[in-house]
């Protein structure tokens, strides 16, 4: 008995030591197409330079749950720019869950990542020039964190349908529309700690831009330089229930050529609240309905503000406070 108990222990520490073996060697990526379709660990053994590649190609393709791919410092890029294609830097399929993509570098491509898979996280990558998007989130309860994003063809970051997703402590950059943008009826998601500079420069730029959705919150970020700050597009709530308002809090917006917050009349009702808003070239805080159509404006800090096109007289009067 004494002799079989050893024996039980000892293969559960070879069972043990095996384990633990397998975990310290992921899975190596070495080339461009490669599909992982398998739960485990991988990493990106050396850069990947996906250019002129004909047909659709993707840089690396997640068709597995519960993959995690290490990038290691390596970078996987493309100078292909085809909107004919299907050409992105690393996507996450749709279906999936518990994926994880960090520490790495994309550039190029028509988007850099595609994170269609739910309750994953892309985590410190650097996204670079992307032709469209730099990172698009199509699931729900997603996070992208700490991560840069810089020189996209449209929004640096895209939330296109996600539902109770986390963007936060990013950095969105020189990207052509949006640094971060809330669309196709995206709900319930955080835009939170992030910084969201020098987005636009062609009139229709934006640090933030909630184009359509409801119960989205925009928290804490620093939006400057862009050429609009904040924008809350659409909210469908034809009730006026402000338990689906969207939410501008403690934001600090600064220097953008037009307007610093800007809530449409389309999006009523929403919440603006304890926001820093200064420099902005056209007006600070601007609500397009008049009487300001049930959104709430308190405790922010500004210098210049409009309500349906006339002046609301500045901070201490009127509904923009």
């Amino acid at each position: 008995m004494r002799t079989r108990i050893l024996l039980l222990v000892f293969g559960l520490v070879i069972t043990t030591a095996l384990s633990q073996t397998a975990q310290a060697n992921p899975t190596p990526v070495t080339t461009c197409g490669q599909t992982l379709s398998f739960a485990g660990e991988y990493v990106l053994s050396n850069n990947l330079n996906c250019s002129g590649i004909s047909g659709d190609h993707n840089g690396v393709t997640i068709t597995a749950s519960n993959v995690v791919f290490h990038l290691a410092g390596r970078t996987i890029s493309s100078t292909d720019c085809d909107i004919s294609r299907n050409i992105s830097g690393i996507v996450m399929s749709i279906g999936l869950s518990g994926v994880k993509v960090d520490g790495g570098i994309v550039t190029g491509f028509n988007d850099g990542i595609l994170l269609y898979s739910s309750r994953s996280k892309v985590k410190g990558m650097t996204v670079r020039n992307a032709c469209i998007f730099g990172i698009a989130v199509g699931g729900d309860e997603d996070q992208v964190e700490t991560s840069v994003v810089t020189g996209s063809g449209t929004d640096g970051i895209i939330l296109s349908p996600s539902r109770g997703s986390v963007i936060s402590s990013n950095y969105s950059s020189g990207n052509r529309r949006a640094g971060v943008a809330v669309s196709d009826f995206a709900d319930n998601n955080r835009i939170e700690n992030n910084i969201l500079n020098n987005n636009g420069g062609g009139g229709e730029g934006y640090g933030v831009a909630i184009f359509n959705g409801t119960r989205n919150t925009i928290r804490n970020n620093v939006a400057n330089y862009n050429d609009f700050g904040i924008r809350v597009a659409t909210a469908v709530n034809p009730a006026g229930d402000l338990r689906l308002s969207n939410q501008v809090i403690e934001n600090k917006v600064s220097g953008n050529s037009h307007l610093g917050i800007w809530i449409q009349n389309t999006a009523a009702p929403s919440i603006v609240r304890r926001n820093t808003v200064f420099g902005s070239g056209d007006t600070d805080m601007v609500d397009e309905s008049a009487g300001c159509d049930g959104n709430i404006w308190r405790n922010n800090t500004f210098m210049t503000d409009l309500v349906a096109g006339l002046s609301d007289d500045g901070p201490g009067a009127g509904c923009v406070r």
